[in-house]
């Protein structure tokens, strides 16, 4: 088995068991966005303690296996790190973080937990805001 294989299957896991996956009683934050050519669809909600910290995180919806598992993927780097630092993620991190090579036609359905992370942390975006 090749690096590459061990990366799909690790994506295929996510997929099957996603970590994170479900909803959460009162949110900190919490937006969605779907992606408007294949229709996959996430809800991500996060619980931020008063230092800024991510303290919990989920994410719902529907989509495909690199979505699902990105999102996976994404949300558990997401525990423990402050808002600041989500402020400072970029699209390549999260490339990294799936370890795969994701052809430009589903680059979109890996980056949009990105995409709802986005409308969380922009002060113009329409999320929800229970603290």
């Amino acid at each position: 088995m090749n690096e590459n294989d061990i990366y799909r299957e690790e994506i295929l896991e996510h997929y099957r068991h996603p970590q994170n996956f479900g909803t959460m009683k009162n949110p900190t934050y919490e937006a969605e966005a779907i992606h408007p050519l294949c229709g996959d669809s996430i809800l991500l909600q996060l619980k931020v303690n008063p230092k800024g910290v991510v303290t919990q995180v989920r994410f719902s919806g529907s989509g495909c296996a690199i979505s699902t598992a990105s999102s996976s993927i994404f949300t558990e780097w997401m525990l423990g790190k402050t808002v600041k630092k989500l402020k400072t993620v970029g699209t390549g991190q999260i490339q990294k973080l799936m370890r795969a090579q994701i052809g430009p036609a589903r680059l979109p359905c890996m980056l949009l937990s990105h995409v709802v992370l986005q409308k969380i942390l922009s002060a113009d975006a329409s999320f929800v805001s229970r603290d």
